[in-house]
């Protein structure tokens, strides 16, 4: 009798957990993140390279792309506020701006609130110290960009690993590393006063942080 009682109790335990694990809710970004973000096209091809910093509170987002990376005769410096739907693209050597609305406010660096949880895996070996990682995969759907995603975040902090986006237009891969938990200068988030005054263009209400990588 008591063997069939803990058979009982062991499959509402796994059914509990199983349940558990199909309804996780998707986790939030830290407040402050900062690292090295590599943006590639699915087809192999290294789209752009460089740091990002990023205020989740505030909606904030400023990325820098490296110049040694590539031979590009330019390369891309933006800031956007996502709150406020503006997008800055900044010419720190020639102190020009160009001033954009961006009504899209969904970017990879933080989990959609409608993310679907998949499952969640090892990166390297779990029985290794230091030698594996703990992720979770979510996925969900971007129905505005008619566009879907898969998104990899870390277990314990939620912070993003990876993030492959699918759409009508493009590919993209979007690789996370060196991601610190803070921001050393919050000045990133500030346009430089050369910004002051300039026209905002209006775009499309589709225009979107993914716009901004293409081959």
């Amino acid at each position: 009798m008591r063997t069939i009682e803990l058979f009982c109790v062991v499959f509402w335990c796994l059914c509990a957990a199983a349940w558990a694990s199909t309804t996780r809710q998707p986790c939030q970004s830290p407040s402050m993140t900062s690292g090295t973000l590599s943006v590639s096209s699915t087809g192999g091809h290294d789209i752009a390279d460089g740091e990002f910093n990023y205020d989740s509170t505030a909606k904030k987002l400023r990325f820098v792309e490296s110049e040694s990376h590539s031979n590009k005769t330019s390369h891309m410096d933006v800031l956007i506020h996502f709150e406020e739907g503006v997008l800055y693209e900044i010419d720190s050597k020639n102190e020009s701006c160009k001033k954009q609305t961006l009504k899209y406010r969904r970017h990879p660096m933080e989990l959609p609130s409608d993310a679907h949880y998949e499952s969640e895996a090892y990166l390297g070996s779990p029985s290794k110290s230091e030698q594996g990682l703990r992720v979770r995969t979510w996925n969900g759907k971007l129905p505005d960009l008619h566009a879907n995603y898969t998104m990899l975040t870390t277990s314990c902090g939620c912070l993003t690993v990876s993030c492959c986006y699918h759409s009508e237009k493009t590919d993209l891969t979007f690789s996370f590393m060196n991601v610190e938990t803070e921001v050393d200068d919050a000045q990133v988030f500030v346009p430089p006063t050369y910004c002051d005054g300039v026209a905002l263009e209006d775009t499309p209400d589709d225009h979107s942080f993914f716009d901004l990588f293409h081959d």
